[in-house]
C-alpha cells in the first residue's frame, strides 16, 4: 500500500544512503527532516549533497535534508530523534559477518533510542539460487545475503519482519522482455524474546 502518510512530517534517517535518492524521495512525500548517511568515500557524501542542492525544488516547503558520513564499524556518535529509519541494499555484498554485526549494532542502538523509530529495509534479492519460477515455502527463502543479515540481527535481539515480497513478474513488449525487480521489504524490530544484549 500507499504509506506516504507515515513519511510526511516525519523526520527520516537513512542508513547508507549512496547518492541520497531513498531519502531525497521522502523529502519529496513531505519528510520534515531527512538525513542521509553513508560510510562510502568522502566523495560519496559530496555527490549526496550536490544532488539535494539540485533536487530542493523538489522537496516539500521547509523540509531539511542533510548528508553526512556515518561509518557502523567506527561506533560513530549516532543521530538521534528519527522516526523512521529507512535503508535500501545495505547488506547486498556484506556476506561477512564484521559488516552484518556493525549495521545490527547500529540499528539497535537507534531503534533503542527515544521517539522508537520505525526502522524499514528494502533488499533486492541477489544471491539467489532457485529460478524465478521456483516454488519456496516463501518467496525470499533461499536468499543467503538476508539470512546472513538475518542471523546477525537475531545476536544483537533484533528480528527482521517481512512487509512485502512477491515473485518478479515478466513483463514483454513487442520483442522487449523485462522483469520486475526481486526486492523484498523488510522491519526491522527490537526481538521481545531476545535476551538483553
Amino acid at each position: 500500500g500507499n504509506h506516504s502518510a507515515e513519511v510526511c512530517g516525519s523526520r527520516i534517517l537513512e542508513l547508507g544512503s549512496g547518492t541520497g535518492a531513498c531519502g531525497m524521495y521522502a523529502a519529496a512525500l513531505g519528510a520534515a527532516s531527512v538525513l542521509l548517511t553513508d560510510g562510502g568515500p568522502v566523495e560519496l557524501i559530496s555527490l549526496a549533497r550536490a544532488n539535494i542542492l539540485r533536487n530542493r525544488h523538489l522537496f516539500r516547503a521547509g523540509s531539511s535534508v542533510k548528508a553526512r558520513r556515518l561509518r557502523w564499524e567506527e561506533h560513530s556518535p549516532l543521530p538521534r530523534d528519527a522516526d523512521l529509519i529507512i535503508a535500501s541494499d545495505v547488506w547486498y555484498r556484506h556476506a561477512d559477518g564484521a559488516a552484518n554485526a556493525a549495521l545490527a549494532r547500529t540499528l539497535r542502538e537507534l531503534l533503542d533510542q527515544p521517539p522508537k523509530p520505525r526502522a524499514i529495509v528494502a533488499h533486492e534479492h541477489r544471491s539467489r539460487e532457485a529460478p524465478f519460477d521456483a516454488t519456496l515455502p516463501r518467496w525470499d527463502a533461499d536468499d543467503e545475503l538476508l539470512e546472513a543479515f538475518a542471523a546477525a540481527a537475531r545476536e544483537h535481539g533484533l528480528r527482521l519482519e517481512g512487509l512485502w515480497s512477491r515473485r518478479p513478474r515478466c513483463h514483454v513488449r513487442g520483442s522487449f522482455r523485462s522483469w520486475d525487480a526481486d526486492v523484498s521489504i523488510v522491519e526491522v524490530v527490537r526481538d521481545p524474546d531476545a535476551a538483553d544484549g
